[in-house]
C-alpha cells in the first residue's frame, strides 16, 4: 500500500512535461464524458423534434384533404348542374375545377404516406386511407358519368352522400387523433428536453469541478496558451475576413472590367478591318490578343465566384463517351501537333448520372492545361470502379513535383510558367466537389471521380 506522502513524492518527481500531459489526459477524459453526454442528449433531443414535425407536417396535409373533401362534393354537384345547364361554369370548366381538387386530395394522401409515420398517428392515417382513396374514385365517376350520362349521375348521387357522410364521420375522429397525439408528441419532446437539459448540466457540473482543480496547478500556463490561442484566433478571422473581401472584390472588379475589356476588342478588330500601317497593325493585333487573355481571365474569376457561391450544377442521364470524345476532338482541333488517345473501358455503362455541363468545363480545363505541358502525347482514361466514374487525364510532359501537388490547386498559382492564369485546376475541382466527386493528382495524372450511378433508360410498358 503507497502512502499519501509517498504518492505526493512521486508526483512531485514528474516533470512539467509529464504533469501536462497527465492533466491534459484527464481534461481529454472528462471533456468526452460531457461531450458524450451532450451529443446524446442532442440526439434524443433532436429525434423528438423530428417526430414533432413530421407529426405537423402529416396534420397540415389532413386538414388540408379534410377541405379538399369538402371542395369534391361541390364540385361533382356543379358538374352535374353544369351538364344540365343549370351553373354559370361550363361542363368542361366544372370538371376540370372537379379534377384540380382531386388531384390535389390525392397529393395531400401521397405527402402523408411518404412520411411513413408509426405509431398512433401513422396507424390512424393508414386505416382511413382507404376510405379517402374510394370517396375520390367515387367522386371521380359520378363526375364523369355527368358528362356523359345525367341520369346514371343522378342515381349515383345518393350512394356518393353516404359515403360523404362516412368519410366525414372518419375524418373527424382521425383529426381529433392526430391532433391529440400531436400535443403528446409536443409535451414529451418538450419534457425529454428538460432531461437532458438536466444531465447536461450534472455532467458539466463535475467535469468543471474537476477541470477548476486542474486549472488551480496550471493557471499560468494555461493563461499563456489562452493568449496565444486568441491571437491564432484573430489571426485566422483576419485571414478568413481579408480571403473573403479579396474574393469579393476580385468577383466585383471582373464584373466591372468584362464590359471595357469586350468594348476595347471589339474597337481594336474593328480597327484592324479599317485597315491601318503596318506599325498601327502591330499594335492593334497585340491589343486584341491582350484583351482576349484578359477577357479570359474575367471569365473564369466569374466562374469561380459562381462556384464560390454554391453552385449546383443539374444531373442528368450523359453519354460520357461522346462527351469525352468531343473535348479530345476539340482539344485536338486546337493542337493537332499532339497525339490525343481516349480510352473508354467496356465497364462504363452507356449512360451515367451525372452533370454534363460540369463535367465537360471540368474536362476542358484538364486537357488545356496537359496541352499546354505535353510534348508529344495526353492521354484520356474512363474508368468505373465501387468509388464511382474515374476520369484521368495525363501527359508525357514533366509531372508534377511532389511538394507542388497541393499548391497546384491554389488559386493564382502557375508552376511552370507555360502562361496559364492559375485558375483552371482550382475551377475543374470546384466543379467536381460541386457534384459530390473530388480532383486529385494521382500517378502522374489528374483524376476526376465523380459519383455517377449507371442510367437505365425507362422501356414503355
Amino acid at each position: 500500500m503507497v502512502s499519501g506522502r509517498a504518492h505526493r513524492r512521486g508526483l512531485g518527481r514528474l516533470t512539467l512535461r509529464q504533469r501536462l500531459v497527465a492533466v491534459g489526459g484527464a481534461g481529454i477524459i472528462l471533456t468526452l464524458v460531457v461531450m458524450q453526454s451532450a451529443l446524446s442528449g442532442l440526439g434524443a433531443v433532436n429525434h423528438d423534434h423530428r417526430t414533432v414535425d413530421r407529426i405537423r407536417q402529416a396534420q397540415r396535409l389532413h386538414q388540408d384533404a379534410d377541405m379538399q373533401h369538402d371542395a369534391l362534393r361541390a364540385d361533382v354537384y356543379n358538374t352535374l348542374l353544369a351538364n344540365a345547364g343549370l351553373s354559370a361554369d361550363s361542363s368542361a370548366k366544372a370538371f376540370g375545377e372537379f379534377s384540380v381538387h382531386a388531384d390535389q386530395f390525392e397529393q395531400d394522401l401521397a405527402g402523408i404516406q411518404a412520411l411513413r409515420l408509426s405509431g398512433p398517428v401513422g396507424q390512424e392515417l393508414a386505416r382511413i386511407r382507404p376510405a379517402e382513396e374510394n370517396y375520390i374514385a367515387t367522386g371521380r365517376h359520378v363526375a364523369q358519368l355527368a358528362l356523359t350520362d345525367r341520369a346514371a349521375a343522378e342515381a349515383a348521387i345518393a350512394p356518393f352522400e353516404r359515403l360523404f357522410d362516412q368519410v366525414v364521420g372518419v375524418l373527424a375522429t382521425a383529426t381529433a387523433r392526430v391532433a391529440r397525439e400531436a400535443h403528446t408528441a409536443e409535451a414529451d419532446a418538450t419534457s425529454e428536453v428538460g432531461r437532458q437539459q438536466q444531465r447536461i448540466l450534472l455532467a458539466s457540473g463535475l467535469a468543471l469541478a474537476g477541470l477548476l482543480a486542474m486549472a488551480a496547478m496550471l493557471n499560468r500556463v494555461g493563461k499563456r496558451l489562452a493568449e496565444s490561442l486568441t491571437e491564432v484566433e484573430d489571426h485566422i478571422e483576419t485571414v478568413v475576413r481579408s480571403e473573403r473581401r479579396s474574393r469579393e472584390f476580385l468577383s466585383y472588379a471582373a464584373h466591372q472590367l468584362r464590359t471595357p475589356i469586350t468594348s476595347t476588342r471589339a474597337t481594336a478588330e474593328a480597327l484592324l478591318l479599317q485597315g491601318a500601317s503596318h506599325e498601327q497593325e502591330d499594335l492593334l493585333s497585340a491589343l486584341v490578343q491582350e484583351t482576349g487573355r484578359a477577357g479570359r481571365l474575367v471569365t473564369a474569376l466569374l466562374r469561380m465566384a459562381r462556384l464560390d457561391q454554391g453552385e449546383i450544377p443539374l444531373r442528368e442521364a450523359s453519354d460520357v463517351r461522346q462527351l469525352c470524345r468531343r473535348e479530345v476532338e476539340r482539344m485536338e482541333a486546337r493542337a493537332p501537333q499532339l497525339r490525343w488517345v481516349l480510352d473508354v473501358d467496356a465497364s462504363v455503362p452507356d449512360r451515367v448520372a451525372l452533370s454534363p455541363d460540369a463535367t465537360k468545363e471540368a474536362l476542358a480545363n484538364l486537357l488545356d492545361n496537359a496541352r499546354r505541358h505535353a510534348q508529344a502525347a495526353v492521354r484520356v482514361r474512363v474508368t468505373l470502379a465501387s468509388s464511382g466514374l474515374h476520369i484521368t487525364v495525363d501527359d508525357d510532359g514533366g509531372g508534377l513535383p511532389e511538394a507542388a501537388r497541393l499548391a497546384a490547386f491554389d488559386r493564382f498559382v502557375s508552376l511552370d510558367g507555360h502562361g496559364g492564369s492559375g485558375l483552371g485546376l482550382p475551377i475543374a475541382r470546384a466543379l467536381a466537389e460541386s457534384q459530390g466527386g473530388k480532383l486529385d493528382y494521382e500517378h502522374d495524372g489528374f483524376v476526376m471521380t465523380l459519383p455517377a450511378a449507371p442510367s437505365r433508360p425507362t422501356r414503355p410498358s
